[in-house]
């Protein structure tokens, strides 16, 4: 499955870049045939509610995170220069600039998101 990262650049600012999660193979289960992926570890899975007008200035994430929008839709900067991503329901993105300047998160759309912590 491919989705986006935003990760910590050489400059100190975070990007975005596309990666390959979840190598998915076929498997029979139950007499059914489905695409399964490993399993991943975690250390902790939080569902984070925003309203319409939450807006989280210049940030890191405190570890290495899955985010998978089960509702709403969010909007990632990064660069301070206008770069910036939407995600919506159904979408996953990676959290993984733990140093630098960070990236703000703004929502669209009121929602949910669970965020998968590693």
């Amino acid at each position: 499955m491919e989705c986006i990262e935003i990760y910590s650049g050489d400059d100190g600012n975070s990007q975005f870049r596309p990666v390959q999660l979840f190598e998915v193979s076929p498997v029979t289960f139950n007499g059914v045939a489905v695409s399964l992926s490993s399993a991943q570890a975690c250390e902790s899975v939080l569902l984070h509610e925003f309203d319409s007008d939450y807006f989280l200035g210049w940030h890191n994430p405190p570890s290495r995170q899955y985010v998978v929008v089960l509702a709403g839709e969010l909007e990632i900067a990064v660069k301070g220069d206008g770069d910036a991503r939407r995600f919506a329901a159904g979408d996953v993105f990676v959290a993984a600039d733990l140093h630098g300047k960070g990236h703000t998160t703004r929502a669209i759309q009121a929602g949910r998101a669970l965020v998968v912590n590693l």
